[in-house]
């Protein structure tokens, strides 16, 4: 079986993604890829997690996790999605590193399923947008130094840990996508995760698109895809790329940054550095990226 998991990061719309998978629930049991909800995991996977460590699961664990989360027989893929497998939001920057505990956290994770395939499917984003959005989900009581721990934000780059994940589970294929490309390539990165070709009907792959554009153009667009079926998934992103400029809702693109020590400049800069990353990310060895 193949283990195809969205492991973050956090504020990249890891909870629109099961919860668009799970409306294609039933297409893609026919399909044999299985789509447990998390409450299904959430609580158990990090336990036996805990319990293997280093170890490979023995069998017999790994027999029951996955009696315990699928609901399909003839199961050739299982697609999951916890965006706090790593850590939680106020631990991103722990100890002032990045994402620190993947260096075990992932290790462990591929020791539980250890006798499957596996994929990680990892999210990224502009670090101008990330920071705020992931602070703000830590709570009153976690000030944004005690957030940070120091770190500097400017030197934050998104292929050191792409690097980290690839050299401590080399096994383990790994699928980037940017959260800032998601309204163009929502549909193939749910089709990559399930492993599903393009004739299978799923529904779900313009719902992050619906965030930023105008219901008209939306009722337009959903209109001509179904008079006018693109062939290809390059023919489609170019017809939803067209609706977009035309359509697109300005309001739903601003994004209101208020940090301490936060400016204009700043989040300029780290932009620069963001697509700098990305660029690289594109050319990294061993790392499969879904462009637009």
């Amino acid at each position: 079986m193949i283990i195809s998991m969205h492991i973050g990061a956090h504020c990249t719309n890891g909870a629109q993604l099961m919860r668009g998978l799970l409306k294609n629930k039933a297409v893609l049991a026919e399909q044999g890829v299985a789509v447990p909800p998390l409450a299904y995991y959430r609580d158990m996977l990090p336990q036996i997690m805990k319990k293997v460590k280093s170890e490979r699961a023995t069998p017999e664990t790994q027999e029951m996790l996955l009696d315990h989360m699928l609901d399909i027989d003839d199961c050739a893929r299982m697609v999951l999605s916890y965006e706090d497998v790593i850590c939680m939001h106020p631990f991103i920057f722990e100890k002032g590193g990045f994402y620190e505990k993947a260096n075990f956290k992932l290790p462990w994770l591929r020791n539980v399923f250890a006798d499957h395939e596996m994929e990680f499917f990892i999210g990224i984003r502009n670090p101008a947008t990330f920071v705020p959005e992931a602070f703000s989900f830590c709570g009153p009581s976690v000030s944004f130094e005690g957030f940070l721990h120091g770190v500097d934000v400017e030197a934050l780059r998104w292929s050191e840990l792409l690097l980290r994940i690839r050299t401590v589970c080399p096994d383990a294929r790994l699928t980037c996508f940017a959260y800032e490309d998601t309204p163009l390539t929502w549909s193939q990165v749910m089709r990559d995760m399930t492993g599903v070709g393009q004739m299978v009907p799923m529904s779900g792959g313009l719902d992050i698109l619906a965030t930023i554009m105008k219901r008209e153009g939306m009722k337009r667009l959903r209109t001509y895809l179904h008079t006018h079926r693109p062939q290809t998934e390059e023919q489609r992103r170019r017809i939803l790329q067209a609706f977009l400029d035309k359509y697109v809702d300005e309001d739903a693109l601003e994004e209101e940054i208020d940090l301490p020590g936060w400016d204009d400049a700043l989040v300029e800069r780290l932009t620069e550095a963001y697509e700098e990353d990305l660029e690289k990310i594109e050319e990294m060895e061993g790392v499969r990226f879904i462009a637009p």
